[in-house]
């Protein structure tokens, strides 16, 4: 009976299990490209159960043991947009769903202007560009000025140049701010004055994207290129909204408005963009009873045109920028009403800029193309009871010619002119306003050999004080497999001493500034390395890249400390007998996952920076031993939430021997990190192509409160002791709050 018993129930477990396979859905198909040309290894995931199967190579797949309901399906591929689409299935139904999938843009794919003054896929380039976005700059924080973001770029960093008026310079790989070419839609304008304040005054809210080369680049961009190129990219009117807003308030009482709006014709496209910034609150948290934060109030407007022929080509593209931004720092009860005299030290500085910058194709001769900027600088300032007072003209003018001989061989010449005149009322113009007239050309050659591709260049300027320099420059491309490529690349830049930027540091302390009257151009020779490789990880690319550099500087500038007990130190600048040397690696990568709303990206680099002289070898003062970066993106898509992470390490620096021989400073900074967070609430598609998106944002910036201790030494009241700015290695700003909205109308 027990038997019989036990047979029943196993006749009945097995027809439930029977029932239970019949009652299960299958879903099959097959997974193309827009052409209809099948996708191996293309990534199928079931969000519901977790369960998730790749194509074969004929593109198929075959997803069973689905229950019945409604099922979350995405559909990736590596080099195409991913599809998430809901399916409901039917018990025991077997259906078929094919799937068809849209190329995406993936960081190979990007397009890049900088490394060959042409369009150009950064898989492509011989010469490494790193391009980034304007929102993956900020993420994690907000902020109103691209210099407080460009650090979360691997390699590069941010030095502020004075404890008191705020300003700070780019650093590549160590090298320092003035060696690094800072340009706007590829042409150079932000010299000497812009270099220090200009850079400042340029809103995120106007960069499409920004674009890094390390290592000189003076072959195709002349003098300031020896330790890199940064290029600036506008935002393009054709892909700006009708009417955008982003309004933010900071917990240190800064305000910032950005309003933007756009027409858009059949030919004719246009933006138009402007900036409020106030911060008027003074803090002390460090207890110097100097401001911590520079408070200062700007007003900013851009534009920007483009007319296109009939095939949708760009033929002219003209932009204009223009700004006005007062600042100032000191002790509590300084203002404007004061600056200049003894009563109260302060610093006080107006800053008016304007720039035209345009672009013109010819229609039909798609081979030529002639761009030209100008712009006017004009700085009003007083450092304590030194006044300062200058103007600076900026013109230049380029023209290339892009012509393919072959499918193998591409040509590009060119040539430019620049045209600078400067003047100041200080000791080291009081013969007259300095006028600099550098014309210079430059050609270059692309060879394609199959897998490999060649890169040659050369450059050769005038200067009425140095002659002709030429900088030459060779780089080499192996695509390996489809997903490794290697470059490498040997090169050499100059740069011309400019005046302000060398001694506005000295400017904002109590030191005489005394240039040499032999200096000659800077030098530098490089050899750059890159290993970069693709990993399609089921859907979930990881890009994994090694990049080698050392770079060789030569008639340096220094700047030589004489510190002196009855009379005013003074700080000379002249050209080192000796050599510079930066060298080091950076290793990254970056990664987007599918089956959860994830991606990220994290680099180290190591930087040996030193000089050799006759008393032996020293670091680089201000230049840290390594950098390290972090950045990651959380979505939490029900909720319609956003969760942005960055952070930042810093290693330790060589501080001047200023500080510690003539204050007692310590000679090495420490090490530390900054982290950010930014939490965004999606109302409506911010990004939706059509219609109207509203986004609200939340975000800490410094998390843990990181601050260095007061960056002044000595007394501005008395010149024996002397006073200065810049023992300058890390935050001096804490914690911040920021709260934000933004919108934009389709």
């Amino acid at each position: 009976m027990q038997f019989v018993r036990r047979i029943v129930l196993l006749s009945l477990l097995l027809a439930g299990v029977s029932g239970a396979a019949h009652a299960q859905a299958v879903l099959y198909g097959r997974v193309t490209d827009n052409a209809g040309e099948p996708i191996p290894s293309a990534n199928l995931y079931v969000e519901e159960t977790e369960q998730g199967i790749a194509t074969q190579d004929d593109g198929t797949y075959r997803l069973s043991s689905l229950s019945a309901g409604t099922h979350t399906i995405v559909v990736s591929a590596v080099g195409f947009q991913a599809v998430e689409e809901q399916v409901n299935l039917e018990a025991g139904e077997e259906r078929e769903w094919d799937v068809s999938l849209e190329p995406t843009v993936l960081r190979g794919e990007e397009v890049v202007v900088t490394g060959t003054m042409r369009e150009t896929y950064v898989k492509d380039s011989p010469v490494k560009v790193q391009s980034v976005s304007s929102e993956r700059l900020q993420r994690g924080s907000v902020t109103s000025n691209i210099m407080d973001v460009i650090g979360n770029v691997s390699g590069l960093s941010t030095q502020l140049n004075c404890g008191v008026c705020g300003t700070n310079a780019i650093r590549i790989n160590g090298v320092e701010g003035p060696d690094t070419a800072v340009l706007i839609d590829g042409m150079p304008i932000q010299g000497a004055l812009a270099s220090v304040y200009g850079l400042n005054g340029i809103s995120p809210s106007i960069i499409d994207r920004v674009e890094v080369i390390k290592g000189p680049q003076s072959t195709l961009y002349g003098t300031d290129a020896l330790g890199g190129v940064v290029n600036i990219i506008t935002k393009d009117p054709a892909n700006t909204p009708t009417l955008s807003a982003d309004v933010y308030g900071r917990s240190t009482q800064e305000f910032n408005a950005d309003v933007a709006a756009s027409a858009k014709g059949d030919r004719v496209k246009g933006f138009v963009s402007g900036n409020v910034l106030r911060m008027e609150n003074f803090f002390d948290e460090n207890g110097d009873n100097f401001a911590d934060q520079v408070m200062r109030s700007r007003a900013a407007l851009f534009g920007k045109g483009t007319v296109e022929n009939a095939d949708g080509g760009k033929i002219l593209s003209v932009a204009g920028k223009g700004y006005y931004e007062d600042r100032t720092g000191g002790l509590p009860g300084f203002s404007d009403d004061i600056r200049g005299s003894d009563e109260i030290y302060g610093e006080s500085i107006y800053t008016t800029r304007g720039e035209l910058l345009a672009e013109f194709r010819p229609p039909g001769v798609e081979q030529l193309r002639f761009k030209g900027a100008t712009t006017y600088h004009d700085q009003d300032s007083f450092y304590g009871g030194t006044g300062y007072k200058a103007t600076q003209t900026n013109s230049f003018l380029q023209s290339t010619w892009n012509q393919q001989l072959t499918d193998a061989v591409r040509l590009l010449g060119g040539g430019t002119l620049r045209y600078q005149t400067y003047d100041d009322d200080s000791p080291v113009t009081s013969g007259g306003a300095k006028k600099r007239f550098i014309p210079g050309v430059f050609a270059q050659a692309k060879w394609l050999p199959g897998a490999l591709t060649l890169l040659g260049g050369l450059r050769v300027d005038y200067h009425d004080e140095s002659g002709f320099v030429s900088a030459p420059r060779l780089a080499a491309k192996y695509d390996a497999s489809d997903r490794t490529t290697l470059r490498a690349s040997v090169g050499t830049g100059f740069r011309f001493v400019n005046v302000f930027t060398e001694d506005h540091q000295s400017l904002t302390g109590t030191s005489e500034v005394v240039f040499a009257d032999d200096l000659d151009p800077e030098r530098s020779r490089s050899l750059t390395a890159n290993l970069e490789h693709i990993l399609p990880l089921g859907g979930n690319p990881m890009t994994l890249s090694l990049d080698g550099f050392y770079t060789r500087f030569a008639n340096k500038i220094e700047p030589a400390y004489e510190i002196n007990n009855n009379a005013p130190n003074r700080v000379i600048y002249a050209n080192n007998d000796s050599e510079a040397t930066t060298r080091g690696f950076t290793a990254g990568l970056e990664q987007s996952f599918t089956a959860i709303p994830l991606s990220y990206d994290a680099s180290f680099t190591f930087i040996d920076a030193f000089i050799e002289d006759d008393e032996g070898t020293r670091a680089l003062d201000y230049s840290p031993d390594f950098l390290g970066n972090l950045g990651a993106t959380y979505q939490l898509r029900d909720l319609g939430l956003e969760l942005d992470y960055s952070a930042n390490l810093v290693g330790p620096k060589r501080m001047p021997d200023l500080y510690v021989e003539g204050y007692g400073r310590d000679r090495e900074s420490p090490t530390f990190s900054t982290h950010d967070l930014k939490l965004t609430k999606s109302f409506l598609d911010v990004n939706s192509p059509s219609g109207v998106g509203v986004d609200a944002y939340l975000s800490v910036e410094n998390v843990f409160d990181t601050t260095q201790p007061t960056p002044l030494v000595g007394d501005p009241y008395d010149a024996e002791e002397g006073f200065e700015t810049i023992y300058t290695w890390g935050p001096i700003v804490g914690r911040t709050f920021s709260l934000g909205v933004r919108m934009n109308l389709r």
